[in-house]
């Protein structure tokens, strides 16, 4: 099972449920790119640079019994 939860809350207050914790992160990885992409993926990658200058990245690798890694700046949280 995967360490990431997926969802989108919405405008009514509602939230709809993408991924959650019963995925693994290989089930994940194809969520987000499907098999219309061309070759598999080693991993997703998800980086967000905060308003502090901070960079952080998760990376969901393409492993079912995988779990995600989270970085800050380089160094693993």
């Amino acid at each position: 099972m995967a360490n990431i939860t997926l969802s989108a809350p919405l405008v009514d207050g509602s939230l709809m449920p993408y991924i959650g914790e019963n995925h693994s992160c290989e089930e994940i990885v194809s969520f987000v790119c499907s098999d219309d992409c061309g070759p598999p993926p080693q991993s997703v990658l998800i980086t967000v640079k905060t308003e502090s200058g901070k960079l952080v990245e998760i990376s969901i690798p393409n492993e079912t019994d995988a779990i995600a890694r989270v970085t800050v700046d380089g160094k693993a949280i």
